[in-house]
């Protein structure tokens, strides 16, 4: 008797800790796909920040684990104990048959959710890039010609070994070779895997498909390193150099090859700064030991293989100091990021200086008669109007010309602030006071798109759907109509408009209208037809205008062009 009552609750112990382990894998793995994958999207097209995203999802993960935990006492005392066994085994062969569904599903790659964020595959003379290849892919590639496969997965992560395993098994029955270089998905030492790398690109010539997961952020450093090591650009990136980090606005110059911005978090200094070609890092911080972020910026780009140079900024910096920075990044010949923690004083007149070779000076705003007047970046004063003494002051501190608005209707102000913007002369902004506010709007929309991140924009809403944000200066959303060229256009300083359309369905008479519409109010239009490879001429667009860029197309195009932008 007593040795039945032991056997039952060791039985009874096995239940549980079957029933909560399979039910935490294979409810965790749904949970993942249907509800923490859905709710990022739909925090990443509010144009959320990854770091804030994943500072928010965690809370999800700790809430299914301390879900599992609950369900899994419940089961216990409410079932278990009181020997229900029917409903035991029931529970307990339920969650087994859910953690086999959901292995299954998550490791079978070529369901639709996973194939929706995948990347898409590069081919080239000897390198091939793309997503994780099912036994059906290595035949194809056997037949094709390939040499082998360099497979990028790390069997340190266990969701990644159980697909590297599969993977191995299916090249020895093509007689496939497959090389094993592990990275890290994100930050990381991956030094010693760059280097396998280059050593391979120099022992051999043969073809090679390179994979991680989705074909996405590794590969993309591969191919980096390859060009660097052939001293090309034979495969490009297809990236588009964002505007807003977690910690600020990241500044980029078309015409240089320099961006500024803040520190960045772990996940940046892969997907921002070493994808984006830096091959250098110039730290505002205090350089000293004691200063915890400078180290890790040191550590950081050291595993990368970025340069790195600190060039410490005093407590009140002079123009002669921000110049010779400013200085220092425009004579290297390769690509910079400066950062300090987060965008300051000197951030904005490196910006400007870079931008217009010209600056504002000062951290607090000044005082005017009539209250004081607000910055726009370091290019901008924005105010009422000063006396002779106070225009005297502004001068000192940079303002070459003042540009009176009171009175201007919202076309004319659009117009004057966007002429300003072309002679890139820093200038002091007359205005009413109660007209201000707007008048700042328009001014930094045709800037910087908004100084934010671009948060306000998620309020924003419009006849035909709500525009969607994808980054500080880029919104998605519908035609507009006419009287929304001014509500929005004008209001909010979009300083281009690009219409997207398809030459199957948009008509002649839609494209003439919104070039009409646009251009009577003094705004930048261009059209770009959705055919293949589109962005070769969309990308560049956006990245030649740092003011507000907006794209617009027909309703029914919306889904098909988020979906498309988000792969950049």
């Amino acid at each position: 008797m007593q040795n039945e009552r032991k056997d039952r609750f060791f039985l009874k112990l096995l239940m549980w800790f079957t029933f909560l382990s399979t039910l935490g894998v294979g409810g965790g793995i749904f949970f993942l796909l249907f509800a923490v994958v859905p709710i990022e999207q739909t925090y990443t097209d509010r144009g959320w920040s990854q770091f804030k995203i994943d500072n928010v999802m965690k809370y999800f993960v700790l809430g299914w684990v301390v879900f599992g935990f609950i369900a899994s006492f419940l089961y216990y005392f409410l079932i278990l104990k009181k020997n229900r066994w029917v409903a035991s085994w029931l529970f307990v062969i339920g969650s087994v048959f859910l953690c086999i569904s959901g292995m299954y599903y998550f490791l079978n790659t070529g369901n639709g959710i996973v194939q929706a964020s995948q990347g898409e595959i590069v081919e080239g003379d000897r390198f091939t890039f793309g997503p994780y290849p099912e036994k059906e892919d290595l035949v194809r590639l056997h037949e094709q010609g390939y040499d082998g496969v360099i497979t990028l997965l790390n069997p340190t992560l266990p969701i990644e070994k159980p697909l590297l395993d599969k993977e191995k098994a299916s090249v020895e029955e093509i007689d496939l070779e497959l090389i094993s270089i592990p990275m890290l998905p994100w930050v990381g030492d991956n030094s010693k895997s760059i280097q396998r790398v280059k050593q391979l690109i120099q022992q051999d010539d043969k073809k090679y498909y390179v994979h991680c997961y989705l074909g996405r952020h590794r590969v993309d450093v591969i191919k980096q390193v390859i060009n660097e090591e052939l001293g090309d650009d034979t495969y490009a990136l297809n990236f588009m150099q964002p505007t807003t980090l977690a910690r600020g606005e990241l500044f980029n110059f078309p015409d240089q090859a320099i961006m500024i911005g803040p520190f960045p978090t772990d996940e940046e200094w892969f997907t921002r700064i070493k994808r984006g070609g830096v091959k250098e890092v110039v730290s505002l911080l205090p350089d000293s030991p004691s200063n915890k972020w400078q180290s890790k910026a040191k550590q950081v780009t050291k595993e990368m293989g970025i340069d790195f140079t600190a060039m410490p900024i005093s407590q009140n910096p002079t123009l002669e100091e921000v110049r010779t920075i400013v200085n220092y990044v425009e004579a290297a010949e390769h690509k910079v990021y400066v950062h300090a923690f987060q965008n300051n004083t000197v951030s904005m007149m490196a910006e400007a200086l870079i931008d217009w070779d010209a600056t504002l000076v000062g951290d607090v705003s000044p005082t005017v008669q009539c209250g004081s007047a607000e910055w726009v970046g370091r290019k901008y004063l924005i105010g009422c109007s000063p006396s002779e003494e106070e225009r005297t002051t502004l001068r000192a501190i940079g303002v070459e010309q003042f540009i009176d608005l009171d009175g201007m209707t919202l076309g004319q102000q659009y117009e004057q602030l966007k002429r300003v913007k072309h002679e890139r002369r820093p200038s002091y902004i007359i205005t009413s006071r109660h007209e201000q506010e707007q008048v700042k709007q328009v001014a930094v929309g045709l800037l910087y798109g908004s100084m934010t991140g671009g948060q306000e924009w998620e309020t924003l809403t419009l006849a035909g759907a709500a525009p969607i944000r994808h980054e500080r200066n880029l919104l998605l959303g519908p035609m507009l109509l006419p009287e929304e060229y001014e509500s929005f256009a004008l209001e909010k300083g979009v300083a281009q408009i690009i219409l997207l359309y398809s030459p199957s369905t948009t008509s002649e008479e839609t494209l003439t209208k919104a070039s009409v519409e646009a251009e009577r109010r003094g705004i930048s239009i261009r059209s770009i037809p959705l055919v293949n490879n589109y962005e070769k001429d969309l990308i560049p667009l956006i990245e030649s205008e740092n003011g507000l860029n907006y794209i617009m197309t027909e309703k029914e195009l919306l889904p098909l062009v988020n979906t498309y932008i988000k792969k950049f």
